[in-house]
């Protein structure tokens, strides 16, 4: 049974803007007293995230030129059978170059899985996901969990940093024999959302 497995991300990117803010106070008594200052700067920065999946090998920003959301290949087409899990990777980097601490959240939405063609295996399918700091730990059964409409965030991913979501694909060990050689299409949303980066806090 094949899986080819798909990932539609879509970031959200804000421009960060730094503001060279000087105020000018003036005492108000019996008179007054004022000053002038230069003007401030104003700087804009970007907010990539990178996505590397494997094993296709893949690599994408989330978001492509003009603001359209990238797809990526998670994984080749695959055989899989029932208590034989077959599993990928996605590496997650903040590439942010703005100043402060500008962390994002990443968070995978539920997957569709549909059939191929006449085939009916889509409702013996199931994606699970977790969170990892390694590759390697994507191919430990330990941790994952059905991907449902709530989704699954990860912690604050720092800028110059990543975080590795991992994806388990299973079959039911109730499926017939009859179904072999069918196949599904599986996609599922990507988000990546700006934290704030603003020591006092953000309203």
């Amino acid at each position: 049974m094949r899986i080819p497995r798909m990932l539609r991300a879509g970031a959200l990117i804000a421009a960060a803007v730094v503001l060279g803010l000087l105020a000018v106070q003036g005492t108000y008594a019996l008179w007054n007293a004022g000053t002038s200052t230069a003007p401030g700067t104003v700087t804009s920065a970007s907010f990539d995230v990178s996505l590397t999946a494997s094993p296709s090998g893949q690599a994408t920003n989330m978001s492509l030129p003009g603001g359209t959301s990238a797809t990526i290949n998670v994984g080749q087409v695959t055989l899989l059978a029932p208590g034989t899990p077959v599993y990928a990777s996605l590496v997650v980097g903040n590439n942010s170059n703005a100043g402060g601490t500008f962390s994002t959240s990443i968070t995978a939405g539920q997957a569709a899985v549909s059939n191929v063609g006449s085939g009916i295996l889509a409702q013996y399918v199931t994606v699970s996901a977790k969170f990892a700091s390694a590759v390697a730990q994507c191919y430990s059964p330990a941790g994952y969990a059905p991907l449902t409409e709530a989704g699954l965030t990860s912690a604050a991913v720092p800028k110059a940093s990543s975080t590795v979501l991992c994806f388990q694909v299973s079959l039911s060990s109730s499926t017939s024999i009859l179904l072999k050689g069918q196949a599904v299409n599986v996609s599922l949303p990507l988000t990546a959302r700006q934290l704030c980066g603003v020591p006092s806090g953000c309203a």
